[in-house]
């Protein structure tokens, strides 16, 4: 198993080890690949979760819209769709996606409380059996169900358990994946499940009253691969010089999260049709969102960002896209300011 400090080390080796050194190079439906089988990989340091590297063209906008609708527990494709059109290719149903994480995480279910109220998440049992036994090996999160094999035809879902451990007053995450696509999956994968793991360490904090910190994040992929058509995009990443000495995400606010505000939020800048509506929405963004804090400051400024490429609003206005984006306060989102 290779260990990382940080997911950008992590993701320019894998990319590297994958492309020029596969176990294998099969066709599923037709499509080419590299793949390696069962890959472990470990980062120690979870909140350096971004991947810094410009070959990869990682899209913020669509980092911090999937967080806010995967804690939602929203599973509507036409919602996530407005940050990548990808989500309508697969859906199922045209209606849903089958691999909302969040909402099979996140969303209460009677088969999760066997009938006890209050209904419970898969969520609520991590956070319960953790407190109820510090040392559990049962707090696991099933994201794949058995019906998936045979009903879910475009849109299976390729993570298979999130599995966390509490250990030293560390939360540690081991996830288990079936398949792993290493520029549309695990870029985006790795910093929203380290995201999850961060989220529990706080919410394990206030209910168990000490300082409970982020353990490693582990992740076995039993197919590690990327697609022939991504195979000139991968040779620009890995010829990068890459300075492994990158910015990790500041700690993620003790509270409540401010989920209902960012849905709201991110409603009103998605119908917002001119400059000074959007102007208008982020004046007041801490009173849509509930809270003030430079966490969702830059979440919001994000948003509001996307809805101005949306429309757009071009150079010199104050409301143009990167210049929005290059008012976030954490510089790690202004690496990705192209």
């Amino acid at each position: 198993m290779k260990v990382f400090s940080n997911f950008t080390e992590a993701y320019q080796y894998l990319l590297s080890d994958v492309y020029n050194n596969p176990d294998f190079e099969p066709s599923p439906r037709g499509q080419k690949i590299k793949e390696k089988i069962g890959v472990t990989f470990r980062i120690t340091n979870p909140r350096n979760r971004l991947p810094y590297v410009k070959g990869r063209d990682f899209n913020v906008s669509y980092f911090v819209a999937e967080s806010i609708w995967y804690l939602s527990g929203n599973d509507s494709t036409e919602w996530i769709a407005n940050y990548s059109s990808f989500w309508r290719n697969i859906s199922d149903d045209g209606k849903t996606a089958n691999s909302a994480y969040g909402s099979r995480i996140f969303k209460p279910h009677n088969r999760i409380s066997r009938g006890v109220e209050p209904v419970k998440s898969q969520w609520d049992y991590v956070i319960d059996e953790l407190c109820q036994d510090n040392d559990s090996r049962r707090a696991v999160v099933h994201i794949r169900s058995p019906q998936d094999s045979f009903l879910a035809k475009k849109d299976v879902p390729c993570t298979l358990t999130l599995q966390f451990f509490l250990r030293d007053d560390k939360v540690h995450l081991v996830t288990s994946m079936r398949s792993s696509d290493l520029i549309l999956g695990i870029a985006y994968d790795v910093p929203a499940f380290t995201l999850f793991q961060e989220l529990l360490a706080n919410q394990l904090t206030q209910r168990l009253g000490r300082q409970i910190g982020l353990g490693s994040y582990t992740q076995t992929s039993n197919s590690l691969h990327v697609y022939e058509k991504h195979f000139g995009m991968v040779e620009s990443i890995i010829s990068e010089k890459t300075n492994y000495n990158v910015p990790e995400m500041p700690p993620l606010p003790l509270g409540e999260l401010p989920i209902d505000g960012l849905m709201k939020f991110e409603d009103i800048c998605r119908i917002s049709s001119s400059q000074g509506e959007l102007f208008d929405a982020l004046w007041t963004s801490d009173k849509i969102i509930g809270t003030s804090h430079p966490y969702w400051d830059d979440w919001a400024t994000i948003i509001a960002a996307h809805r101005a490429g949306k429309l757009g609003i071009l150079e010199p206005e104050i409301f143009a896209q990167k210049k929005l984006m290059s008012t976030a306060k954490f510089e790690g989102y202004r690496f990705f300011n192209k």
